[in-house]
Order: C-alpha cells, then sequence, then structure tokens
C-alpha cells in the first residue's frame, strides 16, 4: 500500500515538473481575461517572439521593467512581438485598470492571480520576465530584476532569430 501512495505521488510530482517553466522549454499553457474580460490564449502567440512579464500593482522594481517594456513596444512596433504582462494580484478588472492608468501601458495586461499559472511559472515575486522565441521555447527567465542591457539583448534576440 505504501509503495502505492509513493509511486502515485512521484507520478504526480513529475507531472507537476513538467509544467513548471524551464529556458529551452515551451512555456505552460495559460489562458486568462484581461480588463474588458476578453480571454487571450498563450497558444495565439505561439509562432510570435513573446515577451511576458510577471507584476503586481505594490512592485517598486516593476516600474523599471516597465520603462523597459515601453521601449521595447514602440522599437519594435513594426514586428510581431508580443509583450503580454501579468498581474499576480488581479483576478478581476479592478487592479488592471489602476495598473495601466497608474503606468500607461500600451499593451496587454492580463488577471493574473490563478493558482495554476502562479505555480507553473514559480511566481513566488515579482518581477519575474519570460522571453519566449519564435520556435514557442523559453529562451531565458529573468527573476527579480534584469539589466536593461540584458533585457534589450534578449529582445532583439527572440525578434530577430
Amino acid at each position: 500500500m505504501l509503495v502505492a501512495v509513493a509511486l502515485s505521488l512521484s507520478a504526480a510530482a513529475a507531472a507537476t515538473a513538467d509544467e513548471v517553466a524551464e529556458e529551452g522549454h515551451p512555456p505552460p499553457h495559460f489562458a486568462l481575461p484581461d480588463e474588458h474580460g476578453e480571454v487571450h490564449d498563450l497558444a495565439d502567440l505561439i509562432g510570435r517572439p513573446t515577451i511576458l512579464y510577471f507584476t503586481h500593482n505594490m512592485c517598486h522594481y516593476c516600474t523599471q521593467i516597465i520603462a523597459f517594456l515601453k521601449r521595447a513596444h514602440t522599437k519594435y512596433e513594426d514586428t510581431d512581438l508580443a509583450i503580454v504582462t501579468l498581474n499576480v494580484w488581479a483576478d478581476n478588472d479592478k487592479f488592471i485598470i489602476r495598473y495601466k492608468e497608474a503606468l500607461g501601458l500600451p499593451f496587454t495586461m492580463l488577471a493574473g492571480k490563478n493558482k495554476k499559472l502562479l505555480r507553473d511559472y514559480e511566481v513566488n515575486y515579482v518581477p519575474i520576465i519570460v522571453f519566449i522565441g519564435k520556435d514557442g521555447n523559453i529562451r531565458h527567465i529573468y527573476r527579480h530584476y534584469v539589466l536593461r542591457g540584458d533585457f534589450e539583448k534578449s529582445t532583439a534576440e527572440i525578434v530577430e532569430e
């Protein structure tokens, strides 16, 4: 009996491990609403260079990353670069609207207060920035902070590949 329980726990742990975001692998799937209730599916972005940005309304460092994202948005506006921000405090439109208005975000923000999303991307703190290449695999994951030069290099890599 104990062996069966241990094997089933081991299998469950292995299945969960496959869902964790890792460089060189496809990102874990999600489909989440924006401030208008429109659901955005990560699967729709496969084939495009994509930046996933995990944040919340009270993150001091995140405002610096927002500046990086805005520059990338402007620099690559004629490309198919997708920038998706995920507000890990938001489970409805209120936090998203406040954040987007306060910082003037020109790109999509989703309600990211979702247990599976937070587990799959190992969100214990923010900011977290995930760069996904056109082939659908994660190129880089920056946890907590990224220097401007590294951000710009990672962005150019996924856009120009």
